[in-house]
């Protein structure tokens, strides 16, 4: 238990810097414009929308990936409980399949957290951005 908590801890102090305005500056008012700008430039060529922006983009990409990870803990988590109940009473498979359950349980638990940082501070965060 106190590993789980320590992991939290640990993941919670790494999004600390991105909650506080003073210090997060990834992407500034310079930055969009100069990617809008480009996109606007590429999309006369082409018959590209432009309506997207550039938060929309990444907030996009970090889903996907999170989607893919809980995808992956499904898989993982399905063959895991396959390996326990094939142990047929093996302490020492059933002890490395608990581990791996644990470890898993950990694991999505942290997607989660990401999951809710990106979509629930998402607008948060770019407005602190934005206005600087």
């Amino acid at each position: 238990m106190k590993k789980v908590g320590l992991t939290l801890l640990f993941s919670l102090l790494l999004f600390i810097p991105f909650l506080c305005p003073a210090e997060a500056a990834l992407i500034n008012a310079n930055k969009t414009q100069e990617y809008n700008n480009n996109i606007n430039a590429l999309a006369n060529q082409t018959d590209y929308d432009t309506s997207v922006t550039l938060e929309n983009r990444i907030s996009t990409i970090i889903r996907i990936a999170l989607s893919v990870l809980g995808a992956i803990f499904l898989v993982l988590m399905f063959w895991t409980g396959n390996n326990w109940m094939q142990a047929a009473g093996n302490e020492e498979k059933v002890k490395k399949a608990k581990t791996a359950v644990r470890n898993l349980l950990i694991g999505v638990v942290l997607i989660l957290i990401a999951y809710a940082l990106s979509s629930g501070f998402s607008g948060l965060l770019v407005r602190n951005l934005l206005t600087k």
